[in-house]
């Protein structure tokens, strides 16, 4: 099962990253109707929750069924387009009809992105050390 991982620090782009990775194509983030700058975080995109949400991925929605529960459950609206940046223009074709052409290899991970979302996990954990004196 493929799972998107939402922290409230991670940029625009690392969701992007992401996103290609899961789903094998580029996304569009929008916030309050304008293009997210790729350096902004979801906090800034208007994610309101505190922690990381793994949120799993059902491929047998359709793009827009997609589209709309994300917007719907993180208040930041995605739109999902091929390789060349163009929306996907049939928003009834279903997530498992987009996979990636079959010369790549879909088990290719990008340690990158593993990394940065673990370091965003784990900043959360640390509480500052009291002094016991």
């Amino acid at each position: 099962m493929k799972v998107l991982k939402l922290h409230p620090l991670m940029t625009i782009s690392l969701l992007q990253m992401q996103i290609q990775r899961l789903l094998f194509c580029n996304v569009a983030v929008y916030v309050r109707n304008s293009l997210a700058n790729a350096f902004d975080t979801l906090k800034e995109a208007g994610f309101e929750e505190e922690i990381l949400i793994e949120f799993p991925i059902d491929e047998t929605l359709s793009l827009r069924e997609f589209e709309e529960e994300v917007e719907e459950r993180f208040n930041f609206s995605l739109e999902l387009c091929n390789k060349d940046n163009k929306p996907f223009m049939n928003k009834s074709q279903h997530l498992f009809q987009i996979a990636s052409p079959a010369g790549e290899k879909k088990e290719d991970r990008n340690y990158q992105l593993d990394i940065s979302l673990d370091m965003l996990v784990n900043s959360n954990r640390q509480s500052p050390q009291q002094n016991m004196w």
